[in-house]
């Protein structure tokens, strides 16, 4: 029997257009909240590229560190940070433009060069937030500054762990060191200025006796010319002075036997004239004297182991070797006179290169006298800077391990439960406006076929539905400001505020049902509920959401709902912020048109039709 029964209810959305239409929109709620959702929310994280962040850069230090945090910022692609000044971001944060926004502060660079100081400082970023913004975009916006500090904690710590604790480690002795060496070099210098005048005099010394002694060279090379060519006519002479020795030798031998022929004859004539001599003894003395001369004389010239011919072949032999030698002596003197004119021409070039010398001296020793002037303030110089030179202070190290700060300005971020309360109020009051015309009549057939206007005829069943919105909003409020601690900037407001968007909401879903019936308009209802939520930017920006509910953001009546809770809720002024007067014109506009469309459908149905009385479709 159960079987039965289950198989005529299906057969029930069988018949007519409504019914299987109305079951398959049935079937697909699910679907509408569990994919819509899904879809909405699906990469918010992803989404955040889209996010716009402002970023004012107000740093007016020396070392500049505020333009190279922008740039770093504006070069990555996780979150759209917008550089603007300090004046756009204060209006756009304040009026949803920018969702939060960084600040680097004026002192941001002599903060970071501060740890060398005596006065150690982090350097701050200031991170304004705004909760009318949204919860979820100032958490998110939370994370991303402390992902920007830390990112800049490790770049200018890093920097500050190379560039100065490392050189600051050592610079102190090495200035001392610089300073001393300074010293040492001005001293040095004195000496060398010292050394200098001495090799400027010394190079005029030596000039002055290089030219005396390129002259004396010039003088030896004239005087072994001219002995070259004196050596020259000795050696012509002693060459013929040993041919006549020669001669002179050969003559001696030839009349060395002329004479001992004449000897021979005188010896002869002696023997033969002998008999006579007894008649003239003294011609026979003369003749045998005649004749020991003449053998003497013929000894002395033909033997060569006589005296004279001893003498004459020494001599023979003697002017052989003078001329020989005088010959070599003749080499000699020709390379002795090259020599001589090679070293003059080299004194010459000696000369010349020592003048240059006096001069490059006397530069030199100009020089010196400049540069022991500045070699001696160089170490006064460096002496002062050793004496200036920074020194870290007790507690350096906290600054630069985390050499930049968060300073919060603007709204703190508050529970999660009060950051998304505007949002689940809006969700609470949409989901009251449903449920109410499940017990109340969404028209009244009484009130639409009697004399009375549309309008009025939309009163009628509108009103008890005020009433009963007015119970939902107020009954909100008590338990959301008294019990769970909401701590609204604007109690008050924010009760009229409720009960106002309870009103609006309600004649939003009245309007389903006056237009659809109920049985379409609470399925409408219902599912512009889903739409609604998820565009209205209550939970994540709308900037990370797809293009479908970016669009239907701005027409989503929950926007500005959420908006104007959250005016009352955060923002101490919310007069300055144009989102309060323009959430109170929207809603005020679309609580209109919802009455207007109302009284139109009542005047419609004032035509009673078949399917008034026998619907296809009952809830």
């Amino acid at each position: 029997m159960a079987l039965i029964h289950f198989g005529s209810e299906l057969k029930r959305f069988g018949r007519g257009k409504l019914p299987p239409l109305g079951f398959l929109v049935v079937m697909l709620m699910p679907l509408l909240f569990g994919g819509v959702f899904v879809w909405a929310y699906y990469d918010p994280i992803g989404g955040l590229s889209k996010l716009p962040v402002a970023v004012v850069n107000e740093d007016k230090g020396e070392l500049d560190a505020g333009s190279q945090v922008v740039e770093t910022l504006l070069n990555q692609d996780s979150i759209n940070f917008i550089e603007v000044s300090a004046e756009e971001a204060r209006t756009g944060i304040n009026d949803g433009t920018y969702y939060f926004g960084i600040e680097i502060p004026e002192n941001f660079s002599d903060s970071i060069a501060s740890v060398a100081t005596d006065n150690p400082q982090p350097a701050t970023v200031n991170a304004v937030f705004d909760n009318s913004n949204g919860f979820i975009a100032s958490m998110l916006g939370n994370q991303v500054v402390n992902t920007v500090v830390n990112s800049m904690d490790n770049e200018f710590g890093a920097r500050i762990v190379d560039n100065m604790l490392v050189g600051f480690s050592t610079i102190d002795e090495g200035m001392t060191q610089a300073a001393d060496g300074a010293t040492q070099l001005s001293e040095g210098m004195n000496t060398a200025n010292d050394g200098a005048i001495a090799l400027a005099d010394g190079a005029v010394t030596l000039n002055d006796g290089i030219n005396q002694a390129n002259e004396g060279a010039q003088t030896l090379a004239d005087g072994v010319s001219q002995l070259d060519s004196k050596i020259g006519e000795a050696a012509t002479g002693s060459q013929t002075l040993a041919n006549g020795m020669s001669q002179l030798e050969a003559g001696t031998e030839e009349l060395g036997n002329g004479a001992t022929q004449v000897s021979d004859g005188v010896s002869q004539l002696v023997d033969q004239v002998a008999p006579l001599t007894a008649l003239a003894p003294d011609i026979n003395t003369q003749l045998i004297t005649l004749r020991d001369g003449a053998a003497t004389i013929a000894s002395q010239l033909s033997d060569p182991s006589s005296t004279y011919r001893s003498g004459i072949d020494n001599a023979a032999t003697a002017s052989q070797t003078l001329a020989s030698g005088l010959q070599q002596l003749k080499d000699g003197s020709s390379q002795l006179s090259v020599g001589a004119r090679t070293l003059a021409d080299g004194t010459s070039q000696l000369a010349a290169g020592s003048e240059q010398l006096v001069v490059g001296a006397t530069a030199l020793r100009d020089g010196t006298v400049q540069l022991d002037e500045g070699s001696n303030e160089l170490a006064l110089k460096i002496s002062d800077g050793a004496e200036k030179l920074p020194t870290f202070a007790d507690g350096a190290e906290t600054t630069i391990a985390t050499p930049v700060g968060t300073e919060h300005q603007g709204d703190t971020l508050p529970l999660f439960g009060i950051g998304l309360a505007p949002f689940f109020m809006c969700v609470g009051l949409f989901m009251g406006a449903t449920v109410s015309w499940m017990i109340l009549r969404p028209h009244s057939r009484r009130a639409i076929d009697s004399r009375l206007g549309g309008f009025r005829a939309t009163l009628a069943t509108y009103l008890p539905a005020m009433v009963l919105g007015l119970g939902q909003a107020t009954l909100m409020w008590v338990v959301l400001n008294y019990l769970l601690d909401l701590n609204p900037a604007h109690p008050l407001g924010l009760w009229i505020a409720m009960v106002v968007i309870s009103w609006i909401f309600i004649s939003i879903t009245h309007m389903f049902n006056n237009v659809g019936g109920a049985p379409v308009g609470r399925v409408l209802s219902i599912v512009m509920m889903s739409f609604q939520l998820v565009a209205s930017g209550g939970l994540y920006p709308v900037e990370t959401q797809a293009k479908f509910f970016q669009w239907f953001h701005t027409y989503d009546p929950i926007t500005y709902a959420v908006n104007l809770i959250r005016q009352m809720i955060f923002n101490e002024t919310p007069n300055d912020d144009p989102r309060f007067l323009q959430a109170i014109w929207v809603l005020a506009l679309i609580w209109a048109l919802m009455l207007i469309i109302s009284t139109i459908a009542n005047r419609v149905n004032k035509v009673v039709r078949m399917k008034d009385y026998h619907p296809e479709l009952k809830i």
